[in-house]
């Protein structure tokens, strides 16, 4: 039986796809579900068995795993999840991340792995 704040957090991810852009179909999908994820995470409503920080293969790897990755570029620049959101609108490009961060989402990734890495 899932408990109350399970429900809640997948409430909290599911109604995140109403508002969010997908880049007009041109998004990837791991990065949907992980923005979704991401605000789930941010409401204190993420999962006992998500991944840690630093953890996943791909930054584009789904869910927990992106939403670890989008938490970290968020804490680069307060509002970039709302910004990359905002941008996919009417389209979508790895650019982006260049656009609002500076840096490649490679680049970011690499980053990411070495801050967490033991």
């Amino acid at each position: 039986m899932l408990g109350e704040i399970e429900i809640t957090g997948v409430l909290y991810h599911e109604a995140t796809h109403v508002w969010q852009w997908n880049g007009n179909g041109g998004a990837p999908g791991g990065l949907i579900e992980g923005i979704a994820d991401y605000v789930r995470l941010k409401a204190g409503l993420g999962s006992s068995h998500w991944v840690k920080p630093g953890q996943g293969n791909r930054w584009d790897q789904v869910y927990d795993v992106t939403a670890q990755f989008l938490d970290y570029c968020n804490s680069l620049r307060n509002g970039f999840v709302a910004e990359l959101n905002k941008k996919m609108r009417n389209g979508y490009s790895d650019h982006f991340f260049v656009d609002i961060l500076g840096k490649t989402v490679d680049q970011l990734w690499s980053d990411y792995k070495a801050k967490f890495r033991a």
